[in-house]
């Protein structure tokens, strides 16, 4: 009984969340008075802008409205960003209905629908900026901690699509896409100036240029962030006079700069993007000496992507020639064992330093054929040209293993959006993978939207979904040779199954609710193969079975309010488990009030997450429930062009812990108490 307690007062807490959310909406509907219709001439900018995120492009690759495209979709934008303070990728997707993250204080990873795995890199979310996919050629990554490659002030809004998308996007479409649109230069014009400061030395600064000429735009922005991280960590595992008594002192150092630039000229948009971040590793994971500052982590992405958009004779065709490249340095500090050579010092660095080069081209059509029928076609190639994966000690004449691979692959994907009706329109789509690694893929998806009447939408969607094993699953190993190649590897797939419910009330207020069941085969997983070694197979089956709620509300007055709740039952198929690191009840709350003018806002936020079981080094443990609290002062024009905000992280100061996986000596990994930023712009 005791083990279920924290899930059923977060279910609990979703209740009363949703009674009072319901009762606050048709009250302040009842207030408001809303008219059936918008009267555009009435609003102010505010409200325009808001009108304009109904609409979605990265579900059906063309501008669509919400209520018409094949998924659930959530779209925050840069006015949410702010009043919530939200600093990072991570920072959206906690308060986002059916995820949560992991963070193992180097990397923050990605839980959706009661699948989670620290450690995986985000394989299975795809991540895109502008429409350029930012998963790397090497793990396949999507980065949405300190090292994501867009400063989040950059942002102008961000689709977050739920469901598998492998029907459009192909490998790694597989639980959903996270579209970021930047800001255009039209949103600047002129120069921007903004900053940071807050808890644990953190620091950050960024000057941005728009400007507009006759027929295109040009943006250019630089930014840089700096934090002493959480300077004592402790881990009571390491406890020991001789390992600093378990304390990581100033171990949790996060460095990172980056620089992004787009110019649009008539149909052609050039963009490109770097990032460098360095990171600290506190927490000795892969069996690393404790507290050793020589044990971190540097990650570096940065992309070219030149794009065609024109619509010719009622065909909108799109093309993409792009260029991209991905470093990762692991540094490793180890303690010389008897295994290591004789020659070797007390203690030496191993390191891991990958990089892969790859280019790419895809093009895309779009029109309307008849009156009732949008067909959407189109083809993709990328060559991986340089995919390095080698490992060695920094030892002179010590151990190295050099390791280097190429390939290409292609894909083709149609999808025709009927309406059959004026109120029932089917979407069917199809896409074809073939890579040379492992073969071919073909992932459909099928899709109803009923409306019977305005304001109630019914959706019923059915997809396929894979994910390619990337170059990290297929080839990596290292000098201890502590890992089996898997050449072997066949791609993960998911069929899914998902019914929609969508009821608007007037202008004011929405409701979602949603059912989906997934049945993934062939997951990739660590298996042992001896006890020194392990290897990835596709060793396991998992059935998960959910529902998400959620009711958002934004009135004219400046109020807003969005709630929701989720809950999903995910179970290993082989062991008739509970999937590992999966809660069953995740509990979301935002809540806005203007409290002067429009121009002073409070924003407050509720996390909660239930109770994680996984198996960690043999031995079944759990990492607690938690409720999290955040709270943001933000202000807007109280002078011309300065824009700024307060945020209190964790505000109860609550203690927070994430699982870690069994490449941690810890189970748990401990995440910070109570924060502070202060956040400011000006724009002259």
């Amino acid at each position: 009984m005791k083990k279920y307690r924290p899930g059923l007062r977060l279910a609990l807490a979703g209740s009363l969340l949703f009674s009072l959310l319901c009762g606050t909406a048709v009250l302040a509907q009842d207030v408001a008075e809303s008219p059936s219709a918008p009267d555009l001439g009435a609003m102010d900018l505010e409200q325009l802008t808001n009108l304009k995120v109904e609409t979605v492009y990265g579900v059906s690759k063309f501008e669509q409205v919400v209520t018409e495209a094949p998924a659930s979709v959530t779209v925050v934008t840069s006015d949410e960003i702010k009043r919530y303070g939200w600093r990072t990728l991570a920072d959206v997707l906690k308060a986002t209905r059916g995820f949560f993250t992991t963070y193992d204080r180097n990397y923050s990873y990605i839980g959706t629908r009661g699948f989670n795995r620290p450690g995986d890199y985000n394989t299975r979310v795809l991540l895109l900026v502008d429409g350029h996919q930012i998963n790397d050629a090497i793990y396949e990554s999507a980065a949405i901690g300190t090292e994501f490659i867009l400063d989040m002030a950059l942002i102008d809004r961000i689709e977050i699509i739920r469901g598998p998308s492998s029907s459009l996007y192909g490998a790694g479409a597989f639980f959903g896409v996270i579209n970021v649109i930047s800001k255009s230069a039209r949103q600047i014009e002129g120069v921007e100036v903004g900053g940071s400061w807050g808890s644990q030395q953190t620091g950050s600064g960024r000057i941005s240029y728009g400007k507009l000429f006759n027929g295109g735009e040009f943006l250019i922005s630089g930014s840089g962030l700096s934090s002493r991280g959480n300077d004592r960590l402790f881990f009571p595992e390491f406890n020991d006079p001789a390992t600093n008594n378990g304390i990581a002192a100033n171990m949790d150092r996060d460095r990172s700069y980056s620089l992004f630039a787009s110019g649009h000229l008539r149909d052609f948009t050039l963009a490109g993007a770097f990032i460098s971040r360095d990171k600290r590793i506190p927490t000795a994971s892969f069996g690393t000496i404790f507290n050793d500052p020589r044990t971190n982590s540097n990650d570096r992405r940065s992309y070219l992507d030149l794009k065609y958009d024109k619509a010719i004779d009622g065909t909108s065709i799109t093309a993409r020639l792009f260029y991209d490249e991905y470093r990762f340095t692991g540094n490793f500090a180890y303690d010389r064992t008897a295994d290591d050579p004789v020659f070797y010092p007390a203690s030496y660095m191993n390191r891991d330093q990958h990089l892969a080069r790859w280019w790419g081209a895809e093009a895309q059509a779009s029109r309307q054929l008849l009156p009732r029928l949008q067909l959407t076609g189109g083809v993709r190639f990328r060559d991986n040209y340089e995919v390095e994966l080698p490992n060695y000690d920094l030892v002179p004449g010590g151990r190295r293993l050099d390791n280097s691979h190429e390939n290409v692959f292609y894909a083709l994907f149609g999808q025709a959006e009927l309406r059959i009706l004026e109120s029932l329109i089917l979407n069917a789509g199809v896409r074809y993978d073939h890579y040379e690694t492992f073969g071919g893929a073909t992932s459909p998806r099928l899709a109803l939207i009923y409306t019977p009447v305005e304001g109630t939408v019914f959706k019923l969607v059915y997809g396929q979904a894979f994910r390619a094993p990337n170059a990290y699953e297929l080839y990596y190993n290292d000098v201890f040779n502590g890992y089996a190649t898997s050449s072997a590897l066949r791609a993960e797939t998911m069929r899914s199954y998902e019914a929609i419910y969508e009821q608007y009330y007037g202008d004011v207020v929405r409701t979602s609710a949603s059912l989906f069941y997934n049945k993934i085969d062939n997951l990739i997983s660590y298996q042992d193969v001896s006890p020194t070694q392990v290897a990835f197979a596709n060793v396991e089956r998992v059935r998960a079975l959910g529902g998400e709620f959620e009711i958002e509300g934004q009135w004219s007055s400046g109020f807003a309010a969005r709630s929701s709740y989720g809950f999903v039952s995910a179970r290993d198929q082989a062991t008739d488990q509970s999937l590992d690191y999966s809660p069953r009840h995740l509990v979301k709350l935002n809540l806005t009030a203007p409290l002067y003018r429009k121009k002073l806002f409070a924003g407050i936020e509720l996390q909660g997450v239930s109770r994680r079981e996984f198996s960690h080094n043999g031995a079944q443990v759990a990492s607690p429930g938690y409720l999290v609290t955040n709270a943001t002062l933000s202000s807007t024009a109280l002078l011309p062009g300065l824009e700024t905000s307060f945020s209190v992280y964790n505000l109860l100061d609550r203690r927070l812990e994430d699982p870690a996986t069994t490449d941690h000596m810890q189970n748990l990994i401990p995440q910070d108490g109570r924060t502070y930023r202060l956040l400011f712009s000006y724009r002259f």
